[in-house]
């Protein structure tokens, strides 16, 4: 009897020990079938939520969490090979997308507003929010004058540095007391001089320009500084780190903005531009297109000519395009050279010229896209790398849409021939340019794409080493 029991004993452990290998074995099959299964790729013109198929490659889908389908962007910061800001709104939220990977990752700065709302970036990267109530209209005093400040709550800033994952809570803006005639503060950008200062130019009454320096809360205040009352301040500044511009005469002055407690620096005059009120207009307005330490405008210049201005804090350019600007010009920079849109002298068509900061330029032999016959809508954007140029084009009808891609490695003056990254009829299935973002030899395109069998629109990311030739996901 007991060799009966040590047998069955024996025999349970035995069975025992092969139900376990089998299990073993076959989850093992299971992993290895699991690793085999291919990535499902959409196909032309489709996407998932994770993948859109263009007709020059694949893009990646960004998380509907960092950045909501209907977004849009209104200013691109690109800081150097790596790190790039790109700020927008939704109706009542303001949007900052970052990355320090050039495009391959993402992360997003968002917060609720009830107004406008602006964003700026400093040198360091440091990221800073200004946001501000739906003002009421100016009010009239008792002989009903026009003019008189209504009584509304000051902006307030949110400060971040480049790697932070949130913004600090607002700090309202400690604002001089307000006269008529005052400068509405409505879309107002600060000089961002660090994670936790930036520097806010108010006009409490005419041709009275102070800067307000701000910070997070608790900071320490600090009494605002009036600049000289012959210079015209104008709101905007310019370069990283910030720069102050001001009108005096027919002469365009720079300084920079000085940090908290400290005096005004006397200003250098930026010579080559001719001052008049559409260029006054025109750099009181955000600058076309920021990369590295640069802010670039285009500046209207008597009398009939477009100059372009590039202000650093080390130094300024003033830059002679080699034909007129096009009307509503689009301006693109990177890697030291601008590309702006101009008219042919000889053609009358719409052209692309590529300058360097030392003002050499070159115009395209030939436009490098062909424009539709009938009347429609138009949008280029426009990029350069170190190894050549890109420029992407959106056309647009009642009835039909196109999205198309040329670059040049001649550095502009001959274009390849386009090439097609979308076009049909209808709205579903379009494909709509967000931003186009170069980072020194690296292209990034941002898309937006219906996400197919729904309903839904999403945001998507591809990426070129080659200056446009070769795109796919980043």
């Amino acid at each position: 009897m007991l060799d009966s029991g040590v047998s069955a004993a024996a025999r349970r452990r035995a069975v025992a020990t092969a139900l376990a290998a089998l299990t073993a074995l076959l989850a093992l099959g299971c992993r290895k079938k699991e690793k085999a299964e291919p990535i499902t790729v959409p196909p032309p013109g489709a996407a998932s939520q994770d993948e859109l198929t263009t007709a020059i490659g694949q893009a990646r889908g960004i998380a509907s969490a960092l950045a909501p389908s209907s977004t849009r962007w209104r200013r691109v910061f690109v800081l150097d090979d790596k790190r790039a800001v790109v700020t927008g709104e939704v109706e009542n939220e303001a949007i900052a997308l970052v990355t320090e990977t050039a495009g391959r990752t993402w992360r997003s700065l968002r917060r609720l507003r009830e107004g406008w709302s602006t964003w700026s970036v400093g040198a360091d990267g440091a990221i800073v929010l200004t946001a501000g109530p739906r003002g009421p209209a100016p009010a009239k005093d008792a002989h009903g004058a026009r003019g008189a400040p209504p009584a509304v709550d000051p902006p307030s800033l949110s400060f971040a540095p480049f790697e932070a994952s949130e913004l600090s809570a607002p700090s309202p803006l400690a604002l001089p007391e307000l006269g008529r005639g005052a400068r509405p503060l409505a879309n107002s950008i600060p000089a961002v001089l660090s994670a936790e200062s930036a520097a806010l130019l108010v006009e409490p009454r005419p041709r009275r320009a102070t800067l307000v320096h701000a910070g997070p809360p608790g900071a320490t205040p600090v009494p605002p500084l009036q600049l000289p009352a012959q210079e015209q301040a104008l709101p905007v500044p310019y370069g990283r780190p910030p720069a102050i511009l001001s009108v005096r005469g027919r002469n365009l002055l720079a300084r920079p903005v000085p940090e908290p407690g400290k005096p005004l620096d006397a200003p250098r005059i930026i010579e080559g531009l001719a001052m008049s009120p559409a260029a006054t207009a025109a750099l009181s307005a955000p600058p076309a297109c920021d990369f590295a330490g640069w802010s670039i405008q285009l500046v209207p210049q008597p009398p009939d000519k477009t100059a372009v201005l590039a202000v650093s804090a080390a130094q300024t350019a003033v830059l002679k395009l080699p034909a007129k600007a096009a009307p509503d010009a689009a301006i693109g920079c990177a890697a030291d050279r601008i590309m702006v849109e101009v008219i042919a002298p000889t053609t009358g068509e719409r052209t692309l010229a590529t300058c360097t900061l030392d003002g050499a330029c070159v115009l395209a032999e030939k436009p490098p896209f062909r424009p539709w016959l009938e009347p429609h809508e138009r949008f280029i954007a426009l990029a350069p790398t170190r190894q050549g140029v890109a420029a992407v084009l959106t056309s647009r009808t009642a009835t039909r849409w196109g999205l198309y891609i040329a670059q040049s490695p001649e550095a502009g003056k001959i274009y390849d021939v386009p090439r097609v990254i979308g076009e049909d009829s209808g709205e579903r299935g379009r494909i709509e340019l967000g931003a186009l973002l170069s980072f020194g030899n690296r292209l990034l395109m941002l898309l937006q794409a219906d996400v197919t069998g729904t309903s839904r629109r999403g945001w998507y990311v591809m990426a070129s080493e080659d200056s446009g030739l070769t795109w796919s996901p980043p």
